[in-house]
């Protein structure tokens, strides 16, 4: 079964898989940290045992005490220049392979024309 662990202020830590028989530890429970819509939750996650619930931090405090995982990175011209050239060689190479199997069946009709007009 899956559990959910938490620490010594019922802060949410990590899940573990422990066997069906196995005794449920102390800090544990095998209530899932979602919110009532079954989301998860933004970190700190709490863990209220006299309610059996878990609550988190609402997306603008998680936003604001992890400034860096909300900066939008933007690529550079080089790197914008170097992702068309990237496109731009995988559309030829599609185009190549295309064309290929176009020159592979007319040699196929050309060769059976050939042995028609040899039949008649």
């Amino acid at each position: 079964m899956l559990i959910y662990y938490y620490d010594e202020n019922n802060t949410y830590t990590h899940s573990d898989l422990i066997g069906d028989d196995a005794v449920m530890p102390a800090n544990a429970t095998k209530v899932a940290p979602l919110d009532g819509n079954g989301a998860g939750l933004y970190e700190p996650i709490i863990w209220h045992p006299e309610t059996q619930t878990w609550t988190g931090a609402t997306k603008d405090e998680y936003d604001a005490a992890h400034p860096a995982d909300t900066v939008a990175v933007t690529p550079t011209a080089d790197q914008q220049a170097q992702a068309q050239q990237m496109l731009a060689m995988a559309n030829l190479t599609n185009q190549v392979a295309m064309l290929q199997k176009t020159v592979a069946t007319l040699m196929v009709q050309n060769a059976d024309s050939k042995e028609e007009t040899k039949n008649v």
